[in-house]
C-alpha cells in the first residue's frame, strides 16, 4: 500500500484513502483531540477529523512550504512554520503571517508547557523565541491573539541544522535535536542542545555525522527518547541511534532496521513509544526492548502523531530523500 496518511489503531497500521495533494510534512493534534493539524508544501494546511476521515483544506495565504506546526497547551491558537521564515498564526478561524527575524528555512515549533511563549528552531542554527501576546478577554468571550506578538531571535551555542524539539513536561528545558555535519565547519559537532526559552546550550558532541530527527519526553519527565541516524558519507548509509536522556546522563539503544529512524514518540500513557523510519520501519520500544511490527509499507513513515487519548497515531509518508523527509 502506498499513501500520504496512515493510522495506527488497534496495533494496525492502515493507509487513509484520503487526497492531500500536495507533500505533508508534520501534523498537530488539537489538545482535545477532537482534529488533526495537517501542514505541507505549497502552504498546505488540512483539518482531519478521525469520526469522518475527511481533510478540510485550511486557507494559510501563502505558498511556502510548511514544514512543522502545534497548538498552544490550551488549543485557542496554532503556530505554523516553513520555509524563508515564516512563522504563521492561527486562532482556528483565520490564518495570520507574523514578522519574522528569519529568512531561513525553520522547521519545528514547541510551546513551553505553561502557553506563555513558544520555541521554534530551524536550519542555519535558528532559535526563535515567540511570545504570546497578552490574552484580552472580550465580551464575545473570544481572546485577541494579535497584541503583544513576537518574535526574537535567542543566543547560544549553534549548529548547522536544528530539526527538532520537546520541552521537558516541567518546563524546565527543551531538548533539541540538530543535524551534526562538519559540513558546517564545526571540528567536533553537537546533535543535541537544551534550551530554557533565554539560550541555546550545547548539552552533547559527537565523532559522528549524527542526525537527531526526533525527540519526545516521556510523560512522567524523567527521560527523554531520542531517535535518529548516523549518516557514512564513506558508504552512503545511515545507521539508526536510539538515545534515552534522563537530565544527567545518556544511555544508549541498539536498533535493527534497513534505514534510518526518522521518529518516536511516547504513547500518551507512557507505557511504550512508537518508532518509525526508512522503508517502512515500524517498531515497538519498551524497558524490555524494540519490537519489530509489520508496517506493509516501504513507504518512509514520518510521526507518530498521537491521539491526545492514545486511541490512534497518525502517520505520514515522507519523500523518498531522508534529508528532506523531517
Amino acid at each position: 500500500m502506498s499513501s500520504q496518511i496512515y493510522l495506527f489503531e488497534d496495533e494496525q497500521l492502515t493507509a487513509l484513502d484520503v487526497a492531500a495533494g500536495r507533500p505533508l510534512r508534520w501534523a498537530a493534534w488539537h489538545p482535545d483531540g477532537s482534529w488533526c493539524l495537517l501542514v505541507g508544501n505549497g502552504g498546505t494546511a488540512l483539518r482531519y477529523e478521525p469520526g469522518e476521515r475527511k481533510l478540510r483544506p485550511i486557507d494559510t495565504g501563502t505558498k511556502r512550504n510548511l514544514r512543522g506546526a502545534a497548538f498552544s497547551p490550551d488549543g485557542s491558537r496554532a503556530l505554523l512554520v516553513g520555509n524563508r521564515g515564516a512563522v504563521l498564526l492561527y486562532d482556528g478561524r483565520v490564518v495570520e503571517p507574523l514578522p519574522s527575524p528569519s529568512n531561513e528555512n525553520l522547521r519545528r515549533v514547541a510551546w513551553h508547557p505553561d502557553g506563555e511563549f513558544a520555541l521554534i528552531v530551524g536550519n542555519g542554527g535558528t532559535a526563535l523565541r515567540y511570545q504570546a501576546p497578552s490574552t484580552l478577554r472580550l465580551r464575545s468571550g473570544q481572546a485577541s491573539l494579535r497584541a503583544g506578538d513576537a518574535l526574537a531571535p535567542l543566543p547560544g551555542d549553534r549548529a548547522h541544522t536544528l530539526r527538532a524539539i520537546a520541552w521537558r513536561p516541567d518546563g524546565a528545558y527543551a531538548l533539541i535535536g540538530a543535524y551534526a555535519t562538519r559540513f558546517a565547519g564545526y571540528p567536533r559537532p553537537h546533535p543535541l542542545y537544551k534550551c530554557d526559552g533565554r539560550y541555546v546550550q550545547a548539552l552533547l558532541a559527537t565523532d559522528d555525522d549524527d542526525d537527531f530527527v526526533a525527540i519526545d519526553w516521556h510523560p512522567d519527565g524523567r527521560r527523554a527518547l531520542i531517535a535518529g541516524y548516523a549518516y557514512d558519507e564513506r558508504t552512503d548509509t545511515a545507521s539508526s541511534k536510539l538515545l534515552t536522556y534522563d537530565g544527567a546522563g545518556f544511555g544508549s539503544q541498539a536498533v535493527e532496521t534497513t534505514g534510518a529512524l526518522l521518529g518516536a514518540a511516547w504513547h500518551p500513557s507512557g507505557e511504550y513509544a512508537l518508532l518509525c523510519g526508512e522503508g517502512g520501519a515500524l517498531l515497538r520500544y519498551t524497558s524490555d526492548g524494540i519490537e519489530q511490527l509489520a508496517s506493509g509499507t516501504r513507504d518512509n513513515l514520518v510521526g507518530p502523531f498521537w491521539q491526545p487519548d492514545g486511541s490512534s497515531a497518525l502517520l505520514l509518508r515522507g519523500p523518498g530523500d531522508r534529508v528532506y523527509t523531517v
